[in-house]
Formats: structure tokens, C-alpha cells, sequence
């Protein structure tokens, strides 16, 4: 009875999620915001003792958030008197048993995977769940609810939320990337799905897997998900595959955005409000405020993620009226900064400029990692392991790179490429936090 009861209300949600494809303005789209924030406003105010007092203002003086304040206020915050060490036991709990299933009540709970800093706890209430399956459908299978799909969800934490969408002819299977990866390969071959989800990381590996030896995945779809596509990744998939790799941009605040036909990532301001924050506004560089129009177990106002987008300079050629994205860059611990030509001031120096001098230097780099340890000095550890002409090939690139910012050359150390978990978001660059603090002190 209750498959069949979620059956009927994700079915439901659905059909309104398809309704707001209509809007094919800005206008349009921000009048429905418009609507539903007032809405949202009084139910929340009223809900959630944190919010009580802002009810009569507008949205803009309403509190800014990050993690660190949307946890250290979470029994006041969300509208189901949970707290805070409640929620962390259920969590914590599935995350050692790996069995996701159990929720307080009707609410589920899941934990984030922390790669900015302390884990986050999230809330979903059962028609929160529901009506987040019918917008993943609504807006990546064309078929929608009758689509005969198997997906598959290469994931390190199962949710609720992914049982919801399981039906007759549309079928989602999750693969836990903290198995043995021979089982995660095994396990696939023995679904086929026709779509693929996972981090690049996890993908790339499934990619290569027939040339070492494993299980040829072909799936219909590839879609990357939970953390930043490099485009090296992007084009090693697409040569295995033969298909365009899509992107599904979303985070422990809910699912933010998706690629269209054309590659472009448009985010989902039917859902959510999209406040900029620009870190670089000459190139288009910029840190999201999210305000979600639908959540309301624990409320998402004017929430700062740590993600770096960078706009999209030309309207997309789909024709949709969402904000659209030309990639997704890292996060904010991605920037690394340094001494300007005269080492008066810091300024930054962006993951995906890193990116491009290192990957110049030498096509046969698979893998890499650049981490700033001091103001002035940068490990890198690259994959295969660098020779000296692969070393000196690498300095000369980033000496290129520098001298065209007008900067100093940092001291460049090569070491060993740390071993990772799979299960752990993959970050390519990091710049050292202690500058960043400083930087915005």
C-alpha cells in the first residue's frame, strides 16, 4: 500500500513539475517565484522558531547562511522540533550499518559528505522526497513515469529519496562505492543499466575498466554528479563511451541544476531563487545564494553555498529562460592565493587556470593534484609519475602561466599521488585556507 501511495503522489508532483516547463521568460519565472516565496514565507515564519522574527521582511533581510550557522541553529531552523544530535545518531548510525532505510518518524535523514569542512545534516520529509523524484524526472527522462529505464547510482551513501523513484518499468538500483571496486563493477555488469550516475572519479574508472582487464558498461546515458567534471575526465568518458556526459548539479541543499541538450548546466529557479555572490564579476565568476521554494522540513533561505559557477557570457541556445551555467569550477578552498608583482597584496588564482597550464604541459597526464602549502610553494603530484623531462615540461608551463598574470613564479615540490578513497569527493586543487581567511579578514 505505501509503494502505491508514493507511486500516486510522486505521479502527482510529477505532473506540477512538468506544468512549470511553461515558463519561458524571466518575468515568468520571477513571478512564480515571487508567489511561492510569500507562500513559503508565512508557513516557515510560522513553523520554525529561528524565522519567527522575520516574517514581515523581505527575502533580502532575511539572515545569510552557511554551513556553519545552518547547523549551529539546526533544532531552531527546521519545523519538525529535531535536533541536531537526534538527526546525527540516525545518520551516523546507517552510515556504519550502510542501511539507509530507517528515518525519524516520516522524516529522513541524511549526512553530507563534509568535503568543505564539517558534515552537514539534511531533513526530507516523505512529500518532500516525492516531490523530489518528480522533478528529477520531470526534467532528466523525457518518458518520464513511463520511461523503462534501469539507473544505476554509484553513490557512497544511499538515501530514502532514490527508493521513492523505484517503480515497474523504471528501475533505480544503489551501487555503495565504499564496496571493493571489483564488486561495484560486478554488480553493474550483472544490472546493465541503461543509465549511469556517479562522481567523475567513479565513472572514469568504470570507463577504464575493460582496458585493465574488467566489465564493459555501455549505458545509453552517463551523468556525473556529486562533484566537479574536469574536462579531462569529461573527454576520457566520452571517448570510452562514445556519448555526451551530462551533469546533475546538486548538494546537500537540494538539486540545483542539469544540463540541456547543448552542455549548458541551467539551474532550477522553478525551485529555488539564485542570489549572486560574484567572486570574479569580469569573468563571470560567482558564489550562489539559494533560497528553496519547496522545502520546508528544514528550510533553505539565502543559503551561501561553497561552489565557484561562472555564467554562461551568451544566452543558451535551448531557449531556456534559467540561468545558465558555462561550467561548474570548484569550490571557494579551490581558489589559491599569492603574492602579487610586488608581493603587497594576495589575489587569486582560479582552480580551472591551474587546470589548463598543467594539463598543457604534457597530453599523457591522467591524473594530477596541485595543493598550495605556503604562501609561496606548490605540491604537485602527477599521474603517470613525472620523469624530469615531464617535471621541467610542467615548470615551464606554469612559468608561462604566471608570467602572463604578472606574477612570481611559486617554489613547485613534486611528490606522490595520495591514495584516495573512493568514496570521498575527489578536490584536484587546493589552495590553502589560512591565506583564504586572511584574504577576507
Amino acid at each position: 500500500m505505501n509503494r502505491l501511495k508514493d507511486a500516486i503522489a510522486v505521479a502527482l508532483h510529477y505532473l506540477s513539475a512538468r506544468r512549470l516547463k511553461r515558463l519561458r521568460t524571466r518575468e515568468q519565472i520571477e513571478a512564480h517565484q515571487q508567489h511561492r516565496w510569500q507562500m513559503m514565507r508565512t508557513r516557515i515564519a510560522n513553523a520554525s522558531p529561528f524565522y519567527a522574527a522575520y516574517r514581515n521582511l523581505p527575502l533580502a533581510q532575511w539572515p545569510l547562511m552557511e554551513k556553519h550557522e545552518w547547523m549551529q541553529h539546526f533544532d531552531t531552523i527546521n519545523t519538525a522540533g529535531i535536533t541536531l544530535s537526534q538527526a546525527y545518531a540516525l545518520a551516523e548510525r546507517a552510515e556504519h550499518t550502510r542501511d539507509f532505510r530507517p528515518a525519524l518518524g516520516d522524516i529522513s535523514v541524511g549526512l553530507s559528505t563534509g568535503t568543505s569542512g564539517a558534515r552537514g545534516v539534511f531533513l526530507a520529509s516523505s512529500a518532500e522526497r516525492h516531490r523530489w523524484a518528480a522533478t528529477m524526472l520531470a526534467k532528466l527522462l523525457p518518458e518520464g513515469l513511463l520511461a523503462r529505464e534501469r539507473v544505476a547510482l554509484l553513490l557512497r551513501a544511499g538515501s530514502n529519496l532514490y527508493d521513492t523513484m523505484h517503480g515497474a518499468r523504471l528501475q533505480f538500483r544503489y551501487i555503495d562505492l565504499l564496496q571493493p571496486f571489483d564488486t561495484v563493477l560486478r554488480q553493474l555488469e550483472n544490472y546493465a543499466p541503461t543509465i549511469l550516475v556517479g562522481p567523475a572519479q567513479a565513472l572514469v574508472l568504470v570507463a577504464r575498466a575493460p582496458r585493465n582487464g574488467g566489465a564493459r558498461i555501455t549505458p545509453r546515458r552517463v551523468i556525473s554528479a556529486a562533484e566537479v567534471l574536469d574536462p579531462m575526465d569529461r573527454a576520457e568518458m566520452e571517448r570510452a563511451w562514445g556519448i555526451r556526459i551530462e551533469q546533475i548539479y546538486q548538494a546537500t541543499e537540494g538539486f540545483l541544476g542539469q544540463t540541456c541538450m547543448h552542455g549548458a548546466i541551467h539551474l532550477n529557479e522553478d525551485c529555488i531563487i539564485v542570489e549572486h555572490d560574484w567572486v570574479d564579476q569580469a569573468h563571470r565568476r560567482f558564489v550562489p545564494i539559494i533560497t528553496d521554494l519547496y522545502r520546508f522540513t528544514q528550510p533553505v533561505i539565502r543559503y551561501r553555498l561553497n561552489d565557484i559557477l561562472v555564467e554562461s557570457a551568451a544566452p543558451c541556445p535551448c531557449g531556456s529562460p534559467h540561468i545558465a551555467l558555462e561550467r561548474i569550477e570548484g569550490r571557494e578552498d579551490d581558489i589559491v592565493w599569492l603574492g602579487n608583482e610586488t608581493n603587497t597584496s594576495l589575489v587569486p588564482v582560479f582552480a580551472d587556470s591551474l587546470t589548463r597550464a598543467i594539463l598543457n604541459a604534457d597530453p599523457a597526464i591522467q591524473d594530477y593534484q596541485i595543493e598550495q602549502r605556503d604562501a609561496n610553494t606548490f605540491a604537485i603530484a602527477v599521474e603517470p609519475a613525472p620523469d624530469a623531462a615531464r617535471q621541467q615540461a610542467i615548470r615551464l608551463a606554469l612559468n608561462a602561466f604566471f608570467s602572463t598574470l604578472r606574477m612570481p613564479m611559486p617554489i613547485i615540490m613534486f611528490c606522490d599521488m595520495p591514495k584516495r578513497e573512493l568514496g570521498s569527493k575527489r578536490r584536484r586543487v587546493r589552495g590553502l585556507p589560512a591565506l583564504r581567511d586572511r584574504k577576507h579578514a
